[in-house]
């Protein structure tokens, strides 16, 4: 069996799209192997030539960036009631300053 010449994958859209993911999900694709299958895939994706190829890497792509995400740190966003009471704070600590 001969050794097939190493193509050379193509960082595109999706690669692009899945690092932008990675660090907003704050994991580090060099340190999380899930993460580092998900930019593989996503360089097999945008370089696909074959639509059954680019399907497959899409679908493990998919399954790939669903543990990374189940697996990322929490954020400290807050929903919406914690920027109502964060508004809330703002104004009320305006007024004690303005009537005192």
């Amino acid at each position: 069996m001969a050794d097939s010449p190493k193509r050379r994958l193509r960082r595109g859209a999706v690669a692009a799209a899945t690092t932008t993911e990675l660090a907003d999900l704050g994991v580090d694709a060099t340190a999380n192997a899930q993460a580092a299958a998900a930019l593989r895939l996503a360089a097999e994706m945008d370089s696909a030539s074959d639509p059954k190829a680019a399907a497959t890497a899409a679908r493990e792509l998919r399954q790939a960036m669903a543990v990374v995400r189940a697996a990322a740190p929490p954020k400290e966003r807050g929903d919406r009631i914690d920027q109502l009471t964060e508004k809330r704070q703002e104004r009320l600590s305006r007024a004690t300053k303005g009537a005192g």
